[in-house]
C-alpha cells in the first residue's frame, strides 16, 4: 500500500512542479462578493489556496475528533477518582477480565 501512494503521489508532485514553474505570469484574481483584486503569481495563489485548504481540514478533522477526547477525559477523571478513592494503589485487573476497555476497543477498531 505505501508503494501504491508513492506511485501515485510522486507523478503529481513532478505534474504540480511543472505546472507552477511553468506559469509565472501574473494572474488576476478576483473576489467576487467583496469587489476585492488580487495580483500575482499563479504559484503563490495556488500555494495560498493549498494552506487554506490545508487549515480548514484540520480545523474540521479536530472538530470531529472532540467527542473522543471528551470521553478520554472523562475516563481519565474517572479513573483518577477510582485511583484516590483506593487510596493510591493501582487497579490490577484480573488476569480474567480481559484487557481494559480502551485497549479492547482498539483492539476491535471502535476506538
Amino acid at each position: 500500500m505505501k508503494r501504491f501512494s508513492w506511485i501515485l503521489t510522486v507523478p503529481l508532485i513532478v505534474v504540480a512542479v511543472v505546472f507552477l514553474t511553468s506559469n509565472r505570469e501574473p494572474v488576476t484574481l478576483d473576489l467576487w462578493p467583496f469587489e476585492i483584486s488580487l495580483r500575482s503569481s499563479l504559484h503563490w495563489i495556488l500555494l495560498a489556496c493549498v494552506a487554506f485548504g490545508l487549515v480548514v481540514g484540520a480545523m474540521a478533522t479536530w472538530q470531529s475528533t472532540a467527542p473522543a477526547r471528551r470521553r478520554v477525559a472523562e475516563l481519565e477523571r474517572e479513573r483518577a477518582a477510582a485511583a484516590a478513592a483506593d487510596n493510591g494503589q493501582p487497579d490490577l485487573p484480573s488476569p480474567a477480565a480481559g484487557p481494559p476497555e480502551p485497549e479492547r476497543r482498539r483492539a476491535l477498531g471502535r476506538y
